[in-house]
This record gives C-alpha cells, structure tokens and sequence, in this order.
C-alpha cells in the first residue's frame, strides 16, 4: 500500500509554551479535527495528564480510533500513534514546536498506510481539508489566551 505523508507548517504570535499546551491537551487538540476527542487514559507518569502515554479517544464520521502519545518533550515535541481502529494503519503524528521571532513555529508531520487500495489519496485530502479549515480556530484560541 502507498504510504501517505502530510505535513503542515504554521505560525503562531504566542510563546512556545502557550502553543505547546493547547496542542498537548486532548481536548483543545481536538477543537482543530472534526469528531469528539476524549482522554480515555492518563498518562501513568509525570505531571501532565495528556504526556507519554495517555491515549485518547476520537470519534468521528461513524468511526472510533484510539491515539496514544508516544513522544511527549515540552514545550518542543508531542508524538502520537493510532493504536486502534479506523481505515490507516502505521499512523503515526508528530508535532515540533520552534520558538522563532514573535511566536512560534508549529511543524506537523502525519504519516500513514491506508488498509485498503486506493484510498490512501483521498483520507490524504480530507485530513488537508480537516487541518486548514481547523487550524484557523486554533489561531484564534491561542490568541485569546
């Protein structure tokens, strides 16, 4: 099967820290997505309920996935797999969070295999479409912060 890269780039005029904890947290994290984000585990260790190993839930056009963090460096780095369900397999998102003048930078990479032949092109353009009509809330979220 076609592996499929994403990768979106966006600036916000906000402290790194401030954007890291938006992105970090499930439930602002899923404000971006269409579909209804829950944490459904916390992470066994540290101060961050959303950190290395919490997993979340996300529910969304009849589908139910698991994602679970895999990577979590704050304020800098925040790695996720789906560990369950839904039409990708070898999913995998990272987010990078670079302090550049007046803000931040986000770099954010998804990677993944679709199950099925020839659908890979088209969840690739919806999760597009997804992120550039959400990301625009996150804009606004982050500035009122």
């Amino acid at each position: 099967m076609s592996r499929q890269l994403l990768r979106f780039e966006q600036f916000f005029a906000a402290p790194r820290e401030t954007v890291f904890a938006f992105f970090s947290d499930h439930q602002s994290f899923g404000e971006i997505w269409p579909g209804r984000f829950e944490r459904i585990q916390v992470a066994p260790a540290g101060d961050d309920p959303n950190g290395l190993g919490s997993v979340r839930r996300v529910r969304s056009a009849g589908m139910v996935i698991e994602e679970t963090i895999t990577a979590f460096e704050p304020p800098a780095r925040i790695e996720y797999r789906v560990t369950r369900g839904g039409p990708l397999k070898n999913h995998r998102g990272e987010l990078r969070f670079t302090e550049v003048p007046g803000g931040t930078q986000l770099d954010y990479q998804i990677e993944f295999e679709p199950r099925w032949p020839l659908t890979g092109g088209l969840i690739a353009s919806t999760l597009c479409a997804a992120w550039h009509h959400g990301v625009s809330r996150a804009v606004e979220a982050i500035a009122r912060r």
